[in-house]
Order: structure tokens, then sequence, then C-alpha cells
């Protein structure tokens, strides 16, 4: 570790795993220095990066009493990265950010006000993504009329209300410490989100755009990935916080209803589109659409969620008009010509 200061606790610890970012690295740490709230420490994490990631923190850190340095010998996924982090940070709360997105200058003051005046575990702002092509898709916090139980919240978690993401929230670190980080390469944000979600007693939100969360062409969520043993970590994780919770959830509409969304139908686009052979991506399919029940189904219609309600029936009739559907939905939200490089975000 390099670039400590003292031993007094800063207020928040932003975290920053980042893998081949030596690009934008510099220019991320630049601008989280000028958040408003000052008293933060700034954890980056270089997870095996093969550029000069590690050379440009390691400057930073040299630079800057607020910035620290963590460098991992071998690349082991952001989930791993972030563990270290938390384990290395001292804030009382933590902002969990990617290297290569862009926040709001007073975004950790406005988390941090509305932690403070609610007493909240866990603080959601609204977000945006930020395509290649400059457009952007809102992610808007929660409408909540007064602040949530961690229970409460959970159960918006499995309703889709609130969204898996960790960037867009702020957390008290002493329930970071409690969790487990499995080693998903993908969704491993979720996994987190659920347990911090179960563990919190309050709960808040606040209306503001803070976070702009960048899509890039080389994106690992828009990569030619495997998915389906993360897909399997991700859920063992969400049910065992579930189960922290009651006994009955797992059981629940809600619960099935969320194992459809982020589990079933993430798992087949998986097994059609990520690098597989037939064979495995025929025994995909097969282990999928045997959980794709007709009262999974019904329970989209219930929920007027057209959209999966039409994924969920493909998937299970035809994976012709399903391949269809999911190529139009790519050509809503990705510009043509945009191609797929492992790497760029975390």
């Amino acid at each position: 570790m390099s670039g400590t200061s003292g031993q007094r606790h800063p207020r928040v610890s932003i975290i920053v795993p980042a893998y081949n970012a030596a690009g934008f690295l510099a220019a991320s740490i630049d601008e989280l220095l000028g958040q408003t709230l000052t008293d933060i420490e700034i954890v980056v994490v270089d997870d095996g990066s093969a550029d000069a990631t590690a050379e440009v923190a390691h400057r930073a850190a040299q630079a800057h009493p607020r910035v620290r340095f963590v460098r991992l010998a071998e690349n082991g996924g952001v989930a791993l990265a972030r563990e270290r982090a938390v384990h290395e940070s001292r804030g009382e709360f933590l902002w969990f950010v990617d290297a290569d997105d862009e926040r709001a200058p007073d975004a950790l003051e406005k988390l941090v006000a509305a932690a403070e005046a609610t007493g909240a575990d866990v603080v959601i702002c609204s977000a945006e993504y930020v395509y290649d092509a400059g457009r952007t898709r809102p992610i808007p916090a929660p409408r909540l009329a007064a602040p949530v139980s961690g229970a409460d919240a959970f159960h918006l978690l499995l309703d889709g209300a609130i969204t898996g993401h960790l960037w867009n929230k702020l957390f008290r670190r002493e329930h970071a410490l409690r969790i487990t980080y499995p080693p998903a390469r993908v969704h491993s944000d979720l996994a987190m989100v659920a347990q911090l979600l179960a563990g919190a007693e309050v709960v808040a939100a606040i209306p503001d755009m803070l976070y702009s969360y960048r899509l890039r062409s080389g994106s690992i969520i828009r990569s030619g990935t495997r998915r389906a043993e993360s897909l399997l970590l991700v859920e063992h994780r969400v049910e065992q916080a579930a189960l922290s919770l009651d006994p009955a959830l797992p059981g629940s509409a809600d619960y099935r209803y969320f194992v459809l969304r982020y589990i079933v139908l993430s798992g087949v686009k998986d097994a059609l589109t990520g690098p597989y052979d037939a064979d495995q991506t025929a025994a995909l399919v097969r282990r999928l659409r045997a959980r794709l029940t007709w009262g999974a189904i019904l329970l989209t219609a219930r929920r007027r969620d057209w959209k999966r309600l039409a994924l969920a029936l493909s998937a299970k009739l035809s994976l012709r008009a399903h391949r269809a559907l999911l190529g139009a939905a790519s050509e809503r939200l990705i510009s043509p010509g945009q191609g797929a490089r492992v790497g760029v975000k975390p």
C-alpha cells in the first residue's frame, strides 16, 4: 500500500477497481479528488493489469495524500479487487465506482447528507447509462415516501424497483465487512447489493442524478463472456441473503420473479450469445428452459412486464423468435459497428 496518510479515518472511502485502465484512470482520480466533500480517501486496486495502470495509480498515490494504491499480482476479477479494497479502506462510508465513469462533483456531499439526515446504512441516487454514440438511458432511484427497512428494500430489489448496481449507492463500511464476495465475472454487483440491503437497518433514496455509467465498446457486460458459472454464484448469494431475512422468502412470488428476470433470462441470453460450442449451448438451454415454468411466466404477465413476458414466452417456445428479440434489443441500445474488447470495464 502506498500513499497512506496518518491514522485518522476519512468520512468516505471511494473504492476504484481498475483493470487495464491506464488511459482514463488519472483523469478519474482527478475528478474524484474534486468532489465537494473533501473528507475522503480513494482506494485504487490494480487488478493485475497488463498495461500501465499500476504506474498511473502509484504516481497518483505519491502525489496526493488522499489516494491509496493496492496492486494485485494476478487478475482475479472485480469482486475480489473490491473485497481487498474494502478491507484496506478506513472510511465510515463506502462508494464503489468504476474508473472510466463520471460523477457529479457534489455527489458524495449529497449522498452523505442524506445518510446523516436519515441514519441510513444505504443511500440510493439516480444515475444514467451513457452509450458510445452519446445516447443516455436514466436509472431512476426508487420513489420512497420515507426511508425503508433493509428487508423492504430487499423486496424492492427482487421486484426491480431498486437496481443491482453498486455505483449509485453509498454504504456504511461496517456492513461491507460482513458480506462475502463471490468471484463472479458478471453481476457481482448484484450479489453485493443483495447482501448489503439484507443487512441494512435503514435504506434511503434521493432523486438526484449523480452518476454516469459509461458503456464502452469493451464493457464486459456487452462482450462475449461466459456467464453461466457467474450467474449460479450470484443466485446462490442472493438466495442466502433472502434466507437470512425469511426462510420462506425464496419460495415467494417476488423471489421467483427475480430469478426469472436476472438468472433464467440472463442465462438463456448467455447460452445463445456466449462463446459456447453447440453441445454446451444446447445443454445450457435445456437446463434453463426447465426452470422457465408457466407459473414463472405468469408472474411477468401479472406485473404487466410485457418486455420480459415476450422474452420468456419466446425462450420457452421458439429460440428463433427469442434470438430476434435479443437482436432487436441490442440494435436499440448499441450503435452499429461497435466491437467487443474484453477488459475495459472491470
